[in-house]
């Protein structure tokens, strides 16, 4: 996958999270309740993982199936999800200080 489509995955990434974050129903959670069920957790699919980390869909694939990192990922028939508080913790653990 090429630099371009990269970009344009990650745009879309950010734009769909934005308005996400902007949802009336994530404002109602914002008020601290602990018991509420939502979370402002979105799932991303192989492109957007790599649009983030800058790992390639393949690399995650290998990844997922040697299980070289845990990413958790969400399998349900043919699709692949990862959690964005995943891929931050993945990112956050692999940072030098």
């Amino acid at each position: 996958m090429n630099h371009h489509k990269r970009h344009e995955t990650l745009i879309q990434l950010l734009t769909r999270l934005n308005d996400a974050a902007q949802s009336p129903l994530l404002a109602a959670t914002q008020g601290g309740c602990p018991n509420c069920i939502y979370r402002f957790d979105p799932l991303l699919d192989r492109a957007e993982m790599w649009a983030y980390t800058g790992f390639t869909p393949s690399t995650l694939a290998t990844w997922d199936c040697n299980k070289t990192y845990d990413l958790q990922p969400i399998k349900f028939r043919n699709a692949v999800r990862y959690r964005l508080s995943s891929a931050n913790r993945f990112i956050d653990a692999r940072q030098r200080p």
